[in-house]
């Protein structure tokens, strides 16, 4: 099964990286090389994810994608979603599994968890 294409919207991804500061301290920060993915994305729900996450489900978000797009594992990566690039990532990625003919992505809004 395919997906719409109308219902598809680019999401940006960007890998997690340990960040020198002038201090020498480290903080995380983000790779400068985005990962682009084109996916449908909605509101995470069901009785699965409320086994899984409890209450955080009512903060996270699924991608379904088509398989064949992700050519690296992504779990971890910073979501910039309804955010500028510029910006820090408004979701991060949870966990990414198989559903069917698709792959499904599961999203936590950032700084909850």
């Amino acid at each position: 099964m395919r997906l719409r294409e109308r219902d598809k919207q680019t999401i940006t991804l960007r890998a997690p990286e340990m960040v020198q500061e002038a201090d020498a301290s480290t903080s995380q920060g983000w790779s400068a090389e985005p990962v682009a993915l084109r996916g449908h994305v909605q509101p995470a729900g069901g009785k699965l994810l409320a086994e899984m996450y409890g209450l955080r489900a009512a903060y996270m978000r699924s991608v379904f994608a088509e398989p064949g797009q992700l050519a690296v594992s992504i779990e971890g990566f910073g979501v910039w979603l309804n955010v500028p690039s510029t910006a820090a990532p408004d979701y991060k990625v949870v966990a990414v599994r198989p559903w069917g003919g698709h792959t499904v992505i599961d999203m936590e809004v950032w700084g909850r968890g």
